[in-house]
């Protein structure tokens, strides 16, 4: 997959782990149940993201790096 459309990808799911931890947080403050799951869910899926994306960045820059240098 390329560069661009694995962005794509990428800003969908951080989009549903936004929409989780929200939803978490509603649920939390109407006392409803799996609020605090769903909470959790969502801010773990959002670190997980979040280092893969780290690390994808990362080699871009390499990458790039190593094109304009050699």
């Amino acid at each position: 997959m390329n560069n661009k459309k694995i962005g794509k990808i990428m800003n969908v799911l951080f989009g549903l782990s936004s929409s989780l931890i929200l939803i978490g947080t509603i649920f939390r403050l109407q006392h409803w149940q799996y609020g605090i799951e769903i909470l959790w869910l969502g801010i773990i899926s959002g670190i997980i993201l979040s280092s893969y994306e780290i690390t994808r960045l990362k080699k871009i820059i390499k990458q790039l790096e190593k094109d304009l240098h050699g």
